[in-house]
């Protein structure tokens, strides 16, 4: 009976810790001080933007209402292992991480995903790279505006 109970017990420690280890970093910043923070910083250059995350398909990268910086790039310029977004088929904006390139095309994968992106990423797709990234606490309620009153476009951490 114990040794049942021992059983248990580490089972039910071991999926939360498997539950828990992908979840994407939090940090005591409120969300308003990160996108003001984010923001002077993009300010350096036209080729960035700030962009929120949602979602949970980065893992320990990023995910729900982390804030990444991101540069507009090329397909050239991309190479394995860098963290992009792009926008799908659908129109909707993908933050992923790049696996494979082929000079015509990269392949995507979200960090914690199982399996590759359902299409691959073309030129024309692609808004940029990530390399900046701001854990907040959360997310103010509503919509979530830039400190220019404009709607913050947000990165889906998708799971296919």
């Amino acid at each position: 009976m114990v040794k049942t109970r021992t059983l248990i017990a580490i089972l039910v420690a071991g999926l939360w810790a498997t539950g828990t280890a992908s979840a994407a970093p939090k940090s005591s910043v409120p969300f308003g001080q990160a996108l003001r923070d984010a923001e002077m910083i993009a300010s350096f250059n036209p080729a960035w933007s700030v962009q929120r995350t949602t979602g949970e398909s980065m893992g320990d990268f990023f995910g729900d209402n982390s804030l990444i910086i991101v540069q507009k790039t090329t397909l050239e310029e991309i190479k394995p292992g860098m963290m992009v977004v792009y926008r799908s088929t659908d129109g909707e904006l993908i933050s992923h991480q790049v696996v494979a390139h082929d000079g015509t095309a990269i392949t995507t994968q979200g960090a914690a995903n199982w399996s590759v992106d359902p299409e691959p990423v073309t030129a024309e797709m692609i808004v940029g790279v990530i390399f900046a990234v701001f854990h907040t606490s959360g997310a103010p309620e509503g919509d979530i505006l830039a400190s220019d009153g404009t709607p913050l476009p947000t990165a889906v951490c998708r799971t296919f």
